[in-house]
């Protein structure tokens, strides 16, 4: 039996422990939607093959439809030919991709999630402004490497609380931070909170950088495991 998020059904004994609980809301986001009909049009308007940089999204059925369909997704765009068309995913690119893609004469079709292009502006705004910029994220994680080539002389990394000691910032007074927006919002503020108490003028983003998509998801998850036993 499958009950759905905060309200699971009464069961006889020995039909309880078969019950499923669906968190609400579950899937992908709407950035992730969006850049999955954005090849889907693209194929519909170039025909195949489109190529797509890193995975659109991590569900394999979806890939494999887009795949069966002429989508090719590569993880670099050395390996998408010269004048082809290609799609980056929402995760986002840094200019430096850019820069090559249009070196190479590549078609570009840009599915940046608008989160993430908000955190890039927000990046670009900070660095103009001569602020050392700690970006919350997980390293090799294409996301972060997208938002810390906007702004590399600015921008370091920070995996966790762990890490705060050792940054080195060249004025205390003008240190901002920025996120990762596929994040756990608990473990974010656990590090922003070690960050501030290092550098107290710690400046934040004008709006929380974390997907609100992702904040609901985990509120869902924190919500139904109240009932469960796992």
């Amino acid at each position: 039996m499958t009950t759905d998020l905060g309200n699971p059904a009464v069961l006889p004994p020995d039909e309880a422990e078969r019950a499923v609980l669906l968190a609400a809301p579950r899937g992908y986001c709407a950035g992730v939607d969006r850049a999955v009909i954005t090849v889907e049009k693209a194929l519909d308007l170039y025909g195949a093959p489109v190529y797509v940089r890193k995975q659109i999204v991590h569900n394999k059925h979806v890939v494999a439809n887009l795949e069966s369909r002429g989508a090719v997704f590569v993880e670099e765009l050395s390996e998408v030919p010269a004048g082809a068309t290609v799609v980056f995913s929402a995760h986002g690119v840094s200019p430096a991709v850019h820069a090559e893609a249009a070196e190479r004469g590549l078609k570009t079709i840009d599915a940046t999630c608008p989160l993430v292009t908000k955190v890039h502006h927000e990046a670009k705004r900070f660095a103009g402004e001569d602020y050392d910029i700690l970006l919350i994220g997980h390293e090799g994680h294409e996301e972060v490497e997208g938002t810390a080539g906007e702004a590399p002389e600015h921008i370091q990394l920070v995996q966790s609380p762990d890490d705060v000691p050792d940054i080195v910032v060249r004025d205390p007074s003008k240190v901002a931070w920025l996120s990762q927006t596929t994040l756990s919002v608990d473990e974010t503020m656990a590090t922003v909170d070690a960050i501030r108490a290092r550098f107290p003028e710690l400046l934040d983003p004008p709006s929380d950088d974390i997907c609100y998509a992702t904040q609901n998801r985990q509120l869902a998850i924190k919500e139904i495991s109240a009932g469960a036993d796992l």
